[in-house]
């Protein structure tokens, strides 16, 4: 059974006769007939010191990724207002700035993880970056400070969605990028394991995202769903036959003793000969298995797993 009904959307703020969709733990989902919406209630994020010890994250801070990933490469397809100041928030460990940078942006970013933060700044140089918040930098740069922002899965993990969005208008310019990314809702569920509270407290589609930017001020420039790769899939195959198949050796050579930080890259560089061994392995083992499970999410219709956003401050 669901818990209490919220009386307020989670999304828009607004009263509305919300409609229940599904259970999930202690938590219950709701649609909003007004946006259409859908948050998790309660809607509370489990804070700061609880992604630092999730091992998706700690691991991606010994290892992490040194391209653009599917979402940020949209971005770097469009590359609005070019040259201007950029301010990616929730940056990680800045694999999308550093890109950014490279691409002709005056960079900066901000991220509440500081692990990560060492890491962007040891990874790949990058200086104008910090621990923090929207608040602070709302303090230390002031109001229309940049020309973009960049938040890429960052809007789903928000307590207050609207309030986070409004505070990043004010640091945009008049007529200023927004860029965003989301989890596509609309995902096959086994493709999202973890869309889920408390990681997750909202889920977006098409529908939601624009009627969401349109409430603040914002024009939608470009909306895409971002379909399902065959890496993506055939890393998916990799997890489901972890202990039969795969055996996790690269987060076992990254592993960290206790008490102790990563102050160089010796754990990195010998995981990522493992890593790339372990890559070959998946292809021969899991691209055909992949290969058919594409075609199976394409003609149900269920291949989206990410949704891309560029709007513009009005």
């Amino acid at each position: 059974m669901p818990n209490i009904k919220p009386v307020i959307c989670g999304v828009c703020g607004k009263s509305a006769n919300l409609n229940f969709k599904e259970d999930f733990k202690e938590y219950s989902l709701w649609e909003c007939p007004e946006c259409f919406g859908q948050f998790w209630s309660p809607m509370k994020g489990p804070g700061a010191g609880w992604y630092e010890k999730d091992e998706r994250y700690s691991f991606r801070n010994l290892n992490p990724l040194e391209k653009p990933e599917r979402n940020h490469r949209e971005f770097l397809r469009d590359l609005p207002a070019k040259g201007g100041r950029l301010l990616d928030i929730g940056m990680g460990t800045g694999n999308f700035l550093a890109a950014a940078v490279k691409s002709g942006y005056d960079g900066y970013g901000v991220d509440f993880d500081s692990e990560a933060i060492e890491t962007a700044k040891r990874v790949f140089g990058l200086k104008n970056v910090s621990t923090g918040d929207l608040d602070g930098v709302l303090k230390d740069f002031g109001e229309k400070s940049f020309d973009i922002v960049t938040m890429f899965e960052v809007v789903e993990h928000l307590e207050n969605p609207a309030e986070f969005i409004e505070k990043s208008k004010r640091l945009l310019k008049n007529g200023g990028y927004l860029a965003i990314s989301v989890p596509f809702r609309g995902a096959a569920e086994f493709l999202k394991p973890n869309d889920k509270p408390p990681r997750h407290l909202t889920r977006w589609d098409k529908n939601s995202m624009e009627n969401f930017l349109k409430e603040h001020e914002f024009e939608t420039a470009r909306i895409k769903i971002i379909k399902a790769p065959i890496s993506y899939l055939i890393t998916k195959f990799h997890f489901w036959t972890r202990g039969f198949l795969s055996f996790n050796a690269v987060g076992k050579l990254s592993a960290v003793p206790a008490g102790q930080k990563a102050v160089n890259n010796k754990v990195s560089l010998r995981a990522r000969v493992i890593q790339k061994m372990a890559r070959i392995k998946d292809y021969i083992l899991f691209l055909l298995p992949a290969i058919i499970l594409s075609g199976i999410l394409l003609v149900t219709g269920r291949n989206g797993l990410g949704l891309y956003i560029l709007a513009k401050k009005k």
